[in-house]
């Protein structure tokens, strides 16, 4: 009995989150791969406004506790975003236990540095980034961050893959 009452219960939020996504009014692009590690495909989904994009752009984390997953993007969570003309970058993360906290770190890198070389593609500007994510802790967020131009101007160092 409670088989049913869960496999019910998924559906109808997958009813509910494919509603909201017809019903946004914004393109998406599903699993881009921004980088490979030991045989795993780290991807990435775009959410781009169906109104004219204002160049910006957030890189959402998608994340908790340092575990990230594919079946966790929800269009609905960027609603607000798309709504305000920014196109969002959901990034899916190496995750604990099978990765550590510092080549985590390193995805979230490499998934800034994808979305700044291809920036033209999606039309946002590469130095207009925002980033947010669900989780508690601002370590991700601060990770991200840290690959971006200092306040002087000059580049900070990046990682072997430019």
């Amino acid at each position: 009995m409670s088989h049913r009452l869960l496999f019910a219960l998924l559906a109808f939020c997958f009813a509910v989150a494919t509603a909201v996504a017809q019903d946004a009014g914004f393109k998406s692009t599903e699993d881009v791969v921004y980088s490979r590690k030991f045989g795993t495909a780290l991807p990435l989904d775009v959410f781009q406004p169906a109104k004219t994009n204002n160049g910006c752009a957030v890189v959402y984390m998608v994340s908790g506790g340092w575990f990230s997953r594919k079946e966790a993007i929800n269009a609905g969570t960027y609603k607000a975003f798309l709504d305000r003309c920014y196109t969002v970058f959901a990034v899916v993360h190496g995750a604990q236990p099978k990765f550590t906290i510092p080549e985590i770190s390193q995805d979230i890198h490499r998934a800034v540095r994808f979305i700044r070389i291809n920036a033209a593609k999606w039309g946002v500007n590469p130095d207009k980034f925002g980033i947010s994510g669900a989780c508690g802790r601002p370590s991700l967020a601060h990770d991200g961050h840290a690959g971006w131009p200092c306040k002087s101007g000059r580049e900070r160092p990046r990682g072997p893959r430019q």
